[in-house]
């Protein structure tokens, strides 16, 4: 296989791998409170976006057996861009909630198909000494992810709506930036994992 530096593509993946679990399960949650939704409508509505996470070992196989781990990692990164995207772009809508949902919907999906691939990859790309050398680093960087989510993203979303004095240009604007940032994400990956013979 094509050698890469481990610390090249580590930090990277899993963090790509934390942030949209924490925008879909703790940042939405947010957004709909701002958005003036009640919070029976958030916990009815965002209660069952946890579950692609529960049943991924459902789908899983097919991740196994079906193309490389690889091509999964990049076109999940690219639907979860996507997915991104398609909610920036219809917070303003009329049927905000509706459309938003089946975005993250979309990058629920994607996220934990993502997961699936990517943590296969690690076991294919990594020799056994450094798998366990790493195993701290990547579990840091998605820490470190979800700590983005729930902080981070969080308080630039307030400081863009005194800004901008508007909630809905402000949520617009955050997502609008995470899709960009999965864009690159895929674009790195594609370049930059290594090829391995097993995958």
């Amino acid at each position: 296989m094509r050698k890469a530096n481990p610390w090249t593509w580590i930090p990277s993946l899993y963090y790509a791998e934390g942030l949209p679990y924490a925008f879909v399960m703790i940042v939405s949650v947010v957004m709909y409170k701002k958005l003036n939704l009640s919070n029976s409508e958030i916990a009815l509505y965002t209660s069952w976006l946890y579950l692609p996470w529960v049943i991924k070992p459902l789908w899983s196989p097919f991740v196994d057996i079906f193309k490389t781990k690889r091509f999964w990692i990049i076109l999940m990164q690219l639907f979860i861009g996507a997915g991104l995207a398609g909610v920036a772009l219809t917070i303003p809508t009329s049927n905000m909630l509706r459309y938003t949902l089946v975005f993250f919907w979309l990058i629920a999906f994607s996220s934990s198909t993502h997961d699936i691939a990517a943590d296969g990859f690690y076991m294919l790309g990594l020799s056994s000494h450094d798998q366990a050398w790493f195993v701290g680093i990547r579990n840091t960087f998605y820490r470190f992810a979800i700590l983005t989510g729930q902080g981070l993203l969080v308080i630039l979303a307030g400081q863009l709506e005194n800004f901008y004095n508007n909630v809905t240009l402000a949520w617009s604007i955050i997502f609008g930036i995470l899709a960009i940032l999965f864009i690159v994400f895929a674009f790195y990956h594609k370049f930059i994992l290594p090829h391995p013979s097993q995958d």
